[in-house]
């Protein structure tokens, strides 16, 4: 199979969500980011199911979600939905390796809503995972 194919092409492309999450290849490393970025609005249908799906592939979104959390230019509500609705259902070795980064953001002196945000989900992260 391709793996353009188990990228969703729109908000409502469930069936490239059914398609991925019937991938047994785990080869999933090359096509991270821009299933990841499915997620950055949690309203989208496509984000309410993928979700569900992205933890199997833990390992393989690890590289592209600490560059995500890292970059200052990268939408922050973004990085809220990644800590809030994906990082929870990682298993605990994968959300240990992104702690020393989640840590940051915790540490972060808002300066607008969308800070406060991040801020209280990166907080409410590691209240739960210690």
């Amino acid at each position: 199979m391709n793996l353009q194919e188990l990228i969703p092409e729109n908000k409502f492309d469930i069936e490239a969500v059914r398609r991925l999450s019937e991938n047994n290849t785990g080869q999933i490393a090359s096509i991270a980011l821009p299933l990841l970025e499915w997620i950055a609005d949690m309203n989208w249908p496509v984000a309410s199911e993928l979700i569900h799906v992205l933890p199997r592939f833990h390992k393989e979104l690890l590289p592209s979600i600490r560059c995500i959390l890292i970059d200052q230019k990268k939408d922050l509500i973004w990085k809220y939905w990644i800590i809030t609705r994906l990082l929870i259902q990682f298993p605990k070795e994968s959300q240990l390796e992104l702690l020393p980064i989640i840590e940051r953001l915790a540490e972060l002196t808002p300066k607008n809503e969308d800070e406060i945000e991040l801020k209280e989900g990166a907080l409410n992260f590691l209240e739960n995972i210690k």
